[in-house]
């Protein structure tokens, strides 16, 4: 019975050893860990913790908390192939993406979350790529400069573009784009940087255009990209989170590429003039590329590490969780490597289990 249920909810027993081990495949919830395990399982199939008897019963219990506690907050948010999707019969409404009809009930026909728009009912797919929408922040990495333009690798089906009238000049000044901008194109973004842009639109043929016209947006240096599943990162008011304690900066992009680096003030205070001397760049230059103090780079590694943790147990990524995760790391004096390890993974897995129970009980 213990073994079926821990399968259930997104792992693999392996017999090949005296300890018991577990291969993450899911999530957490009754029906989105079954999303959940047809999403990862070929992504998490390498991926394996050694845990003991005892670590595995305590995982056992916070998974079947999380299980009792998501059945009951929200019963149809996420569905299975063939799950029943409830809908007003009496009202007129539309099928959409991964829905059918079958013995007159409206049932799902992919793994994942049950989205309705106005009279429009559709299933949001977990394994799906990215699918941007106007005013999403992304973060890409450049792939071609091209004439007036700069391509992105978004996890998007395209490439995205950004056009130089797009974004802000280094100068600062809002100004037409002349021959000598689309010349020195290389020096504001080159093939391999890490960019941070707001989706824009879609043209005719599909294809994205982002913006980058606020100070806010611009190069990424200084600090570490991590790559995860899009639908773990909710759309938000706020995808630019300040960490004052650390000094650090995390974009949380809704393509799911994430962003933590060393805080900058403002991405456009270190003004390039076209019209200085070469000198004068290169000592700005020089300055830019400063090391990073040994404590910040070990900052940035906690925080990726504690992503990493949430993203192999299915949570979906805020701040509040992964501020609560890195501080549980530190209370407990648990190395950043050791993050990785499988003790840490069954005290997050307590953790979100004892947190969402006190959630429930408030609001009661």
């Amino acid at each position: 019975m213990g073994g079926n249920l821990i399968e259930a909810l997104g792992f693999k027993v392996s017999s090949s050893s005296s300890l018991p081990f577990f291969c993450f495949t899911g999530g957490v919830t009754p029906k989105s860990s079954l999303c959940r395990v047809a999403d990862n399982k070929e992504k998490m199939r390498g991926l394996k913790l050694p845990l003991s008897q005892t670590q595995r019963v305590r995982l056992q219990r916070a998974f079947e908390k999380l299980q009792s506690l998501s059945a009951k907050a929200n019963s149809d948010a996420s569905v299975t192939v063939a799950d029943t999707i409830p809908v007003n019969y009496e009202d007129a409404f539309l099928k959409g993406y991964g829905t059918t009809d079958l013995n007159g009930e409206l049932v799902a026909t992919v793994c994942g979350v049950v989205e309705r728009v106005n009279k429009l009912v559709y299933v949001r797919a977990l394994r799906a790529r990215y699918k941007p929408e106007v005013g999403d922040v992304v973060v890409g990495r450049v792939v071609e400069v091209a004439q007036k333009r700069w391509r992105l690798e978004i996890n998007f089906s395209q490439d995205a573009v950004l056009m130089l009238s797009s974004m802000n000049m280094p100068d600062g000044i809002q100004r037409r784009r002349t021959a000598l901008d689309e010349l020195n194109m290389r020096s504001i973004f080159e093939e391999n940087d890490i960019v941070c842009a707001e989706v824009r639109n879609f043209q005719h043929d599909g294809s994205l255009q982002l913006q980058a016209r606020s100070q806010k947006y611009g190069k990424l240096e200084k600090g570490q990209l991590l790559i995860i599943d899009p639908y773990l990162v909710r759309k938000s008011k706020q995808h630019f989170h300040h960490l004052e304690q650390f000094g650090i900066d995390l974009i949380l992009g809704r393509n799911g590429y994430i962003w933590i680096g060393e805080h900058v003030e403002a991405r456009d205070s270190v003004v390039i003039d076209q019209a200085k001397s070469i000198e004068q760049s290169t000592v700005v230059e020089g300055i830019n590329r400063a090391y990073t103090p040994l404590e910040m780079r070990q900052n940035i590694c906690r925080i990726a590490n504690a992503i990493r943790v949430l993203t192999i147990l299915g949570f979906n990524i805020d701040l509040n969780l992964i501020m609560e995760t890195v501080e549980l790391s530190s209370s407990l004096k648990i190395d950043i490597h050791d993050m990785l390890g499988s003790e840490f993974h069954v005290l997050v897995a307590e953790m979100e289990a004892e947190r969402r129970s006190l959630t429930t009980k408030r609001k009661r």
